[in-house]
């Protein structure tokens, strides 16, 4: 089963694994521990919707 995906905000440009840079201010969904590890790393911040705010 695949690991729960959630999405962060990039507080820096980050590189995918090809290569390829991604621009900070990007949102992405990533699995839970990948963006528990940026967010630690202070390279990004959580991007989901406040409770109410899902629309």
């Amino acid at each position: 089963m695949a690991e729960k995906k959630t999405p962060i905000r990039l507080l820096y440009d980050t590189w995918a694994e090809n290569d390829q840079r991604i621009p900070a201010g990007t949102v992405l969904d990533v699995p839970v521990s990948a963006a528990k590890e940026l967010i630690a790393n202070g390279k990004a911040e959580r991007a989901d919707p406040l409770p109410g705010d899902d629309a």
